[in-house]
């Protein structure tokens, strides 16, 4: 692949005056005709874009950002390891990617916060607002009264969140109808004859765990079947040892013949287990699984997931981002909830 003129070693960088010199007009002209600007001609406005590119022009965004206050960073704050995750969230790179790509175009790039495990979640998020390193920041698992949203929006600091909260404020927001995933996941299995369903799901200090919750509950409640949360629920956590979680259940009273998971992490687990105890699954047992991968399709036996696409997610989150930013759209015209697409795995 050829490399642009302008990142060659050794030459200058092409800038708007060097634009100018070599187009013969004045600098203000070149800078609107980049634009588009309607006080241009047309066939101007061709023949500048035309030297740009081949010169390898790029807008000095650090330039700009001195003349407008701006960063033009987009920062994605996210923990090291999520709750209930082994060997890290499979979903993490699609979603970067979206948010990426959605950022192409513009002069805003993204930049990525961690969050050890150990910190404060408010830390990070104060530290890119006090700094001033971003223009806004893309938050993930939220919870009911969530801190972080109520000290964006105290300090009127543009922000959207991956999933919901409870807060009376209106916030920029895109989420997946969780309860929506687990009433359909407990309804499928449910038809096809199982019922002791088990559960496994994050903490309930997050948000979309209640949703899932209460997407459980229902479907059980329709089809007259009992809940008892201690023995239907798991909470995930790096603790749990899915593989002997279900080596334990299978030998249990209980014995469920149904499991909905959260992760294709840990519905491998539980798989590995059932296979050890000797439960063959789509016969004697489903498993049933929220998936941000096709994963799920080269398992030993295939299972039916909910798939989330994290590609797509990172697009909208930016779209939203970039709306508050660059168009100043009101929060209340940002909220997007979608549902999960079942995929099939059966055969049926």
């Amino acid at each position: 692949m050829e490399q642009s003129k302008n990142t060659l070693p050794g030459r200058p960088r092409t800038t708007l005056k060097t634009l100018a010199e070599h187009l013969g007009l004045s600098i203000t002209t070149v800078s609107r005709a980049l634009k588009n600007g309607d006080e241009v001609r047309p066939d101007t406005i061709a023949r500048v874009q035309k030297v740009a590119r081949e010169l390898g022009y790029r807008p000095n965004t650090s330039g700009l950002g001195l003349k407008t206050g701006k960063t033009h960073v987009i920062a994605l704050i996210m923990p090291v390891l999520k709750p209930g995750e082994i060997v890290g969230d499979v979903g993490t790179l699609p979603l970067i990617e979206g948010l990426t790509a959605a950022l192409t175009d513009t002069p805003y790039h993204l930049t990525i916060i961690p969050r050890r495990p150990e910190q404060d979640e408010l830390d990070p998020v104060k530290y890119v607002v006090e700094h001033g390193l971003a223009d806004g920041i893309i938050l993930n698992s939220t919870h009911s009264q969530d801190e972080r949203v109520k000290y964006l929006y105290a300090e009127d600091f543009p922000f959207v969140t991956f999933g919901r909260t409870e807060l009376s404020l209106q916030h920029a927001f895109y989420d997946t109808d969780n309860a929506d995933f687990s009433y359909r996941a407990a309804r499928f299995m449910i038809e096809r004859g199982r019922k002791r369903l088990m559960m496994l799901t994050p903490p309930k200090e997050f948000l979309f765990s209640w949703h899932r919750l209460t997407g459980f509950k229902r479907a059980l409640q329709e089809a007259g079947l009992p809940y008892t949360e201690h023995r239907q629920i798991c909470i995930e956590s790096n603790a749990v040892d899915y593989r002997s979680l279900a080596q334990q259940l299978n030998n249990s009273e209980w014995n469920p013949d149904g499991y909905i998971c959260g992760t294709e992490i840990s519905a491998m687990g539980i798989m590995a287990g059932l296979h050890d105890a000797g439960v063959q699954i789509g016969i004697d047992c489903d498993v049933v699984t929220m998936e941000t991968s096709p994963l799920p399709e080269y398992f030993r036996v295939p299972i039916c997931g909910f798939h989330q696409d994290l590609h797509q997610v990172g697009r909208e989150l930016s779209r939203l981002l970039l709306a508050q930013l660059e168009q100043n759209t009101p929060a209340s015209q940002l909220q997007v909830i979608e549902t999960a697409e079942f995929i099939d795995r059966t055969g049926d």
